[in-house]
């Protein structure tokens, strides 16, 4: 201690440089970790770009390029089926800013103005209605209206049936005998399906809506339907009716023009009975006169007049009377109507199902 007392400088320039040496050690240690991490992750990185190297096609910065202007090709395909799947047009206009009536009986008033429209079209465009048909597709609330948690859901089934109700009267078949629809869901009923299909479990069956036993409902089977669990969710309408096949063909071609997202599941045709064939708006039979087109299908007739025999001399007519008619032959074509056929079609309105946030992740804002 004395000799630390008698020169102060020097020792303290021993400890300074004792410090110095003990933090050069410390440096060349870290360095020394550093150098030997490096090393190791360089020889990552070489077994990583030999595997790359093996890959197809090689990920160069050309292939890049593709590959971002064929994921930007596929994005602008995505949003513009995503548009045409959402309508267009003043139809689905209609639909989007139409306002939803918030009380039963403002539910009930609606669907008896739907009903009444759709009356009034069938008899202008000379339509018979069924009994069956009569409500068109909504007689479980000929009576009072939905109950509060199913307006919403009878409300846009309503729109959609409207819009194809107006395509197929514009097409004229010759009678309506059916319009039914799937049962309505509610949105609790919704929620618990789409939440049950994220986790990968059966969906429960919804409880059925008041009236689900009446002849508005159909189900349509798994196979025959649209839907993609968790993307696609779909309502399904059945008509019946009948008519030529141009009628159909107008109908079907109304809807392939898209304005609604609307797909024809299913079209079935059958002969219609007497029954079916003979009703028209006015209750009688239009027969429409036919030529015939081989001798199955037509009868002909040779009709010959009877002639004064020979040597008799010119005969006899008595005051009054025209004298007989010189033979002629008559042919008789048959009078036949238009064959009917009965048409069956199944059609599903589509609508995206918005995919389910990450889990940990926040839902989106709704606006």
């Amino acid at each position: 201690m004395s000799w630390f007392r008698k020169y102060p400088l020097f020792a303290l320039a021993i400890s300074v440089c004792a410090l110095l040496a003990v933090g050069e050690v410390a440096f060349i240690y870290e360095r020394f970790a550093a150098s030997r991490e490096a090393a190791r992750r360089l020889e990552q990185r070489k077994v990583e770009l030999e595997a790359m190297s093996q890959l197809q096609p090689p990920p160069t910065r050309e292939v890049a390029a593709t590959i971002e202007a064929d994921l930007a090709k596929a994005q602008r395909s995505l949003a513009a089926m995503q548009g045409e799947l959402t309508g267009r047009g003043p139809a689905a206009e209609r639909i989007r800013t139409a306002k939803i009536p918030t009380a039963r009986t403002d539910a009930f008033f609606d669907l008896a103005a739907f009903v009444e429209r759709m009356r009034t079209l069938a008899e202008t465009s000379g339509v018979e209605v069924r009994p069956e048909a009569a409500r068109f597709g909504f007689s479980a609330y000929a009576n009072e209206g939905p109950e509060a948690d199913r307006i919403e859901p009878v409300f846009r089934q309503r729109q959609v049936a409207e819009y194809l109700l107006e395509a197929l009267l514009a097409a004229r078949p010759r009678a309506l005998f059916s319009v039914k629809r799937e049962r309505t869901m509610t949105k609790a009923e919704r929620e618990a399906r789409a939440a049950a299909t994220a986790e990968g479990a059966p969906p429960e069956e919804p409880m059925p809506d008041p009236g689900s036993d009446s002849p508005d409902y159909f189900a349509i089977g798994p196979g025959a339907s649209a839907r993609v669990k968790g993307h696609v969710d779909s309502t399904a309408f059945r008509f019946a009716f009948t008519g030529q096949t141009a009628a159909v063909r107008s109908f079907l071609n109304k809807l392939a023009s898209f304005e609604l997202p609307i797909l024809v599941r299913e079209v079935e045709v059958d002969v219609a009975t007497a029954e079916e064939a003979v009703a028209t708006p006015n209750g009688d039979e239009t027969p429409t006169r036919t030529e015939p087109t081989d001798a199955a299908a037509a009868s002909v007739v040779l009709a010959t007049e009877a002639s004064p025999a020979k040597g008799a001399g010119p005969a006899k007519t008595a005051p009054g009377k025209a004298a007989a008619r010189a033979p002629r032959a008559v042919l008789a074509l048959p009078i036949v109507s238009k064959s009917l056929s009965k048409f069956t079609v199944t059609v599903e309105f589509i609508e995206l199902v918005s995919a389910p946030p990450p889990a940990g992740e926040a839902p989106p804002p709704t606006s």
